[in-house]
């Protein structure tokens, strides 16, 4: 198995200052990784393999990684270490009439081909937070077995969000939002958990997300509600994982990767789709899938890869095509954090 962790000299520099600390630590997990060939480079600076360095673009950087490939060989697991502003995401066309203008999307980086849709390697992200430490810390993260879990979902979800959780844990344990709100999250309900499942809203202009009532939108949890979080993290709330101009301070996500015992977040950065009650679709049938395969001892890495190509199976199953739903699901959901982790204990893998 191949591992490339990829970013930008220049760009990381602007964005987190002295990077030799980080070096170090990116040494020290390849060495700690022996069971993977893995191999480390800026795109911007002169490397092993002998190929151009590129500008800080997104479309020169997957054109950097598919020569790489050429190169070495097949890729099976991609990091992306950085944020925006260090490795670009892919700003593509809209599926969807609705108020985002694109869909930030890493999915063109995992597919060596022209169909951004389906992902053929396993693409991952570490946001930089602003911050060289943090993006060290993400990669000495290990698994602690709990077995418990959390759920948050706005009222008027609770059917949808009951089918996607009992993946996880007991529908009746959900949390609901109203009557839960900000002043009345307990910090506890958060801790010591294998999986965090959240279908909240969430806004790119707000730190916080949002529960649902018919007209009534309480803030149901904001980034000072994260303490002492643990497990893997999936959210369906619009721009969940929207990161551009933000720190852990004003983006949830980054707050939960801040905590020590969470292994990761897959989230959605622009606007999501889902139904307000089973069957699942769209953003419930892709997490649902995502936890399914993190049950069954995956990497968080493949499990998102494999909930994806599960996803578009059974779209093209229903009806014999992606709508524009469900294309926009497959591209706007991501993963932040060390791909190669697991949920799950190797004594407790199925």
């Amino acid at each position: 198995m191949r591992m490339l962790i990829l970013s930008g000299n220049d760009a990381l520099r602007e964005q987190v200052g002295d990077i030799r600390p980080l070096e170090q630590a990116i040494m020290q997990y390849i060495e700690a990784r022996c069971d993977y060939e893995i191999s480390f480079c800026y795109y911007d600076t002169p490397n092993k393999y002998r190929i151009k360095p590129v500008a800080r673009e997104a479309k020169a950087i997957r054109e950097y990684i598919l020569r790489v490939e050429k190169k070495w060989g097949e890729i099976d697991f991609l990091l992306l270490l950085g944020g925006d502003g260090v490795v670009p995401f892919f700003r593509l066309d809209n599926p969807c009439d609705d108020g985002d203008e694109n869909v930030l999307s890493d999915n063109p980086y995992a597919s060596r081909d022209d169909n951004f849709i389906i992902p053929e390697r396993v693409c991952a992200r570490i946001p930089d937070n602003r911050s060289g430490d943090f993006i060290a810390r993400q990669l000495t993260k290990a698994k602690s077995f709990h077995n418990k879990s959390f759920g948050l979902t706005a009222r008027v979800w609770l059917l949808a969000s009951e089918n996607v959780y009992r993946s996880i844990g007991k529908p009746g344990e959900l949390k609901i939002s109203p009557p839960v709100t900000e002043e009345k999250f307990r910090a506890d309900w958060l801790q010591k958990r294998d999986y965090l499942y959240f279908n909240v809203h969430g806004s790119k202009a707000s730190a916080n997300w949002y529960g649902q009532d018919a007209g009534d939108y309480p803030v149901a949890m904001a980034p000072r509600n994260v303490m002492g979080a643990a497990g893997v993290v999936a959210s369906e709330s619009c721009y969940g994982a929207y990161i551009i101009g933000k720190t852990q301070d004003d983006a949830i996500c980054l707050k939960f990767l801040a905590e020590k015992e969470i292994l990761g977040f897959c989230g959605s950065t622009t606007i999501a789709y889902g139904p307000a009650a089973p069957p699942s679709g769209e953003a419930d049938l892709l997490v649902k899938y995502f936890f399914e395969y993190l049950q069954q001892g995956l990497t968080l890495g493949e499990s998102l890869k494999n909930a994806k190509l599960d996803f578009a199976r059974k779209s093209l199953r229903r009806r014999g095509f992606l709508d524009d739903d469900d294309q926009k699901t497959l591209l706007q959901f991501v993963l932040y954090g060390d791909p190669m982790l697991c949920a799950l204990d190797e004594q407790v893998r199925v």
